[in-house]
């Protein structure tokens, strides 16, 4: 009886030896970042939070995919560790149940149910991805707190545009996707964009956002939903004039960044202008595109700050 205790004994500390040896080897560490970790698992989740969202990321090769999971945990990570300067994450924020309905229509999904049997074939959770969204949610209020006495607004422009549209009874309507960049050091601008257009070409428009944007938009493939024309600067509409659906744009450069839009869609809708509406949604929509530059400038500069080792 003691010798079969101890045998006993014996094969339950061996496997569980070797369930940790197991997991070692599975879990290596693929990042340091300043004194955290980033490991295998870690990107591994990524990948799938990424194909959940960009079914299309599944005709990429490995190595591809490799690098934009890799990309997007170090800016989740930075992002993570600055808002936790000010705050801890609050995964009841209100907030998140509405990016959870926007995905559920952009998934063509009908209920959080539905989103829930969706992230669960792609291993992930419905806490995962809350704790995905509610880093963004922070991310944008730290911008927002940081940067809103910076945002200039033409009030007066934006009049002006409203007044050209009051006797109009249609509105023309895109839907957008980006890749914003900014050009490398090592590269030419002219073959930077021969690159991304070789990629376009390649793998799809969706999926060269992933790979090459700088844009929050870049999780999403680049996508922007719908715009309507009358918000959009002279640039980006002189760009977009003469596209048909599917098109994109030559490149356009605005301040120190380079944009390319494709448009997926196209319609017009009947309005009824409310001048004091129209402006409300003419001056966020300024708002969030002023905010989304200093975001990224405000981030870059964390990021040069933070010793970033890949093993």
């Amino acid at each position: 009886m003691i010798i079969l205790r101890r045998v006993i004994i014996f094969i339950y500390i061996f496997f569980s030896l070797a369930n940790i040896c197991y997991s070692k080897i599975q879990m290596k560490i693929i990042m340091k970042i300043d004194n955290e970790i980033i490991t295998s698992h870690d990107i591994e989740k990524e990948i799938n939070y990424l194909k959940a969202l960009n079914p299309g990321l599944n005709q990429i090769d490995k190595d591809e995919l490799l690098l934009i999971a890799k990309r997007s945990s170090i800016k989740e990570f930075i992002k993570k560790k600055e808002i936790q300067k000010y705050r801890e994450l609050n995964l009841q924020n209100p907030r998140i149940n509405d990016v959870l309905n926007n995905l559920i229509q952009d998934l063509n999904l009908e209920n959080e149910n539905q989103l829930k049997n969706y992230v669960e074939d792609f291993n992930l959770s419905m806490e995962d991805l809350k704790i995905k969204i509610e880093i963004e949610n922070e991310w944008k209020n730290l911008i927002y707190s940081k940067y809103i006495k910076s945002v200039k607004i033409d009030k007066e422009r934006l009049i002006k545009k409203i007044e050209k549209n009051s006797n109009e009874k249609f509105l023309e309507e895109y839907n957008l996707s980006e890749i914003v960049f900014v050009k490398k050091n090592d590269m030419t601008l002219g073959e930077f964009h021969k690159t991304i257009k070789e990629s376009i070409k390649e793998k799809g428009f969706e999926n060269t956002a992933n790979l090459f944007s700088t844009s929050e938009s870049s999780k999403v493939g680049g996508k922007l939903g719908w715009v309507r024309k009358d918000i959009l600067s002279e640039q980006i509409i002189e760009k977009l004039k003469d596209l048909e659906i599917g098109d994109y744009s030559s490149l356009l450069q605005i301040n120190n960044n380079f944009f390319i839009f494709k448009i997926n869609k196209k319609r017009k809708v009947k309005i009824e202008i409310d001048k004091k509406k129209e402006l409300d949604k003419m001056i966020l929509f300024e708002t969030s595109k002023q905010l989304d530059k200093f975001s990224n400038i405000f981030f870059n500069k964390i990021k040069l700050n933070s010793k970033i080792s890949e093993f």
